[in-house]
């Protein structure tokens, strides 16, 4: 008997084994269509919206594609629905692979659609789509999310999911855009009481735009010219409530950047005034974010009171008034230059979200519910309106640990 039943023990876990190591249910990667890019606009049919699908094809650009494919790196599709869920089922009628969002990275959405009140009734489907991701990014255009992706022709990046890759990966770690993930996106919006920043984009250049500083552009005013894609990532769209309510942009998207120690940004470039210059010169310097900022606050009195501190080590990188900084006395301007920088950007953006947006752009709440004991304290200060009145004092803390390369006096 001992015999038997160890034999029928062996067969079934033969048995067993052979339906594990089974490829019945294998699903081969040419077998889908992934879409990389989804776009959402105003439909002109009632209780619908425009979904544009950016869908990527896996085999162009990979070993198994071969270099002499003749297919297209993507396709691009457009059409109204109810849903941008359901809407797969739809797109299946058009692609003969199966649509899958297993891959997407960036959602698209045009600014005219951001600012509709009915926005987040159709966005908060992301949270239901298990296939989503909470690492995709939301990005707001200045256009139309359909014209967006056809106009949207990279020259150097042949597979499209690269190229936001890049684009979107640059442009947080210089400071330009700021982090904008689903997950910060829904984390804002519960949380209810601060501003979320989506990256601000654009395949739209304006027409005769002015030149600003390295910074000071939004999404379509770089005025770039020769063989380019036209499409930029620069600034940031404002929401206030799942509804997008403004815009910030580069130098000031960079400021929240550095207010916030929540994001990646730990080195950047960027052009200072020139204290030694009457003609409105420029010094390069790079921007080293190594250490939190501090954040006290004094909840007593009739107004909240704010300080923070934002610790930065600076290279310069340029001197085009040609000074020599191996002198103490000019070392000690331009570190007061340079500080007085910051605090006068800083000051203008509070005061921009103090009597324009209404709230705060980065999560400075979570600053304040350490003073109170219980939620229902901090709900009874009245966050929000306690910041619009606020007394808010930035100090820069700058250390200058490179003046760079010293040269010699230019005879004139």
């Amino acid at each position: 008997m001992k015999k038997t039943g160890t034999v029928c023990n062996v067969l079934m876990f033969l048995f067993i084994v052979c339906i594990l190591t089974g490829c019945w249910d294998k699903e081969e990667l040419e077998d889908k269509a992934y879409v990389i890019g989804l776009g959402i606009d105003h439909s002109n049919h009632k209780g619908k919206i425009k979904v544009t699908m950016l869908l990527a094809n896996p085999e162009v650009g990979s070993m198994q594609g071969g270099g002499g494919s003749i297919e297209k790196p993507r396709e691009i599709i457009t059409f109204d629905a109810n849903d941008f869920i359901a809407a797969k089922g739809t797109a299946n009628a058009i692609i003969s692979r199966s649509i899958s969002y297993e891959l997407l990275k960036i959602f698209i959405v045009s600014e005219e659609y951001a600012k509709d009140k009915n926005f987040m009734t159709i966005f908060s489907a992301v949270v239901k789509d298990k296939e989503i991701r909470m690492d995709s990014y939301l990005a707001i255009s200045k256009e139309n999310a359909s014209e967006y992706f056809l106009k949207n022709r990279p020259k150097m990046e042949t597979r499209p999911h690269k190229y936001f890759q890049y684009m979107v990966n640059h442009g947080i770690e210089n400071g330009l855009i700021p982090d904008s993930t689903l997950f910060r996106f829904y984390t804002t919006l519960e949380r209810g009481t601060d501003l979320f920043l989506a990256m601000y984009t654009s395949a739209e250049k304006d027409k005769n735009p002015k030149v600003h500083s390295e910074d000071e552009y939004m999404a379509g005013q770089v005025n770039a010219t020769g063989e380019l894609d036209d499409t930029q990532f620069i600034g940031s769209a404002v929401f206030r409530n799942g509804v997008m309510i403004g815009k910030l942009n580069g130098q000031e998207t960079r400021t929240v950047n550095i207010l916030d120690d929540t994001t990646n940004i730990k080195d950047i470039l960027i052009d200072l005034p020139d204290p030694f210059s009457n003609k409105q010169k420029q010094l390069a310097a790079r921007v080293l974010k190594t250490n939190s900022n501090k954040v006290k606050m004094n909840m007593k009195g009739a107004r909240l009171k704010i300080d923070i501190t934002i610790p930065v080590k600076i290279e310069i990188m340029s001197n085009p008034s040609m000074v020599n900084y191996a002198k103490k006395r000019n070392q000690q301007i331009v570190k007061r230059q340079i500080a007085n920088h910051i605090k006068k950007v800083n000051e203008r953006l509070f005061k921009k979200t103090q009597t324009k947006l209404k709230g705060a752009p980065f999560p400075l709440s979570m600053y304040a519910r350490r003073y109170f004991g219980t939620i229902q304290e901090f709900k009874k200060f009245n966050w929000r309106k306690s910041y619009l009145d606020a007394d808010i004092r930035v100090h820069p803390s700058i250390e200058i640990i490179d003046y760079g390369k010293q040269a010699k006096t230019l005879k004139r």
